[in-house]
């Protein structure tokens, strides 16, 4: 029990001095309000998509269902990749990089890490729990797990500064 209240505490400090940083904490703030952004782009795109793909009228079992919905989900990913790169490089973590100074690369890495978490969560996951849930509340949840993913692949890989 010791030890995971020390392991709280410590987490709990380290939040909190995130939150004391006030360039740490407008970061955080702003990627939360884009991941919800680039959330909604994603969600809106998969729920046009699921329309115009007729996916309503097919049995949540089928494979036609399935096939549809990943189709709707990769179309929803592209547009909501885009949508990120452009607000996170110029309003989250203030990238004033142009392509010759290196933009390219962090292109090259924020989608290589987009790709990433694509498989691992609106892949895989995504089509493995489309047995056991809903696909919206599936898309929901992905989403969540997705912006958790991201910010710390952005932060860490992306956008790191030197």
């Amino acid at each position: 029990m010791n030890k995971v209240r020390t392991l709280f505490r410590g987490a709990v400090r380290k939040i909190r001095g995130v939150w004391d940083d006030e360039e740490r904490r407008k970061e955080l703030i702003w990627y939360i309000v884009f991941g919800v952004l680039t959330t909604a782009v994603n969600y809106l795109v998969y729920w046009v998509m699921r329309n115009v793909t007729g996916m309503d009228h097919l049995a949540q079992d089928s494979d036609a269902y399935r096939i549809r919905a990943n189709v709707s989900n990769l179309t929803a990913w592209v547009l909501s990749v885009l949508f990120a790169f452009a607000t996170n490089k110029k309003y989250v973590f203030r990238s004033g990089k142009r392509m010759g100074d290196g933009a390219g690369r962090e292109l090259a890495m924020f989608f290589m890490s987009r790709v990433a978490s694509y498989l691992i969560f609106d892949l895989a996951l995504f089509t493995l729990c489309l047995y056991i849930m809903p696909d919206l509340v599936d898309k929901l949840l992905m989403n969540v797990l997705v912006v958790i993913f991201n910010y710390f692949m952005s932060k860490i890989v992306v956008f790191r500064k030197k």
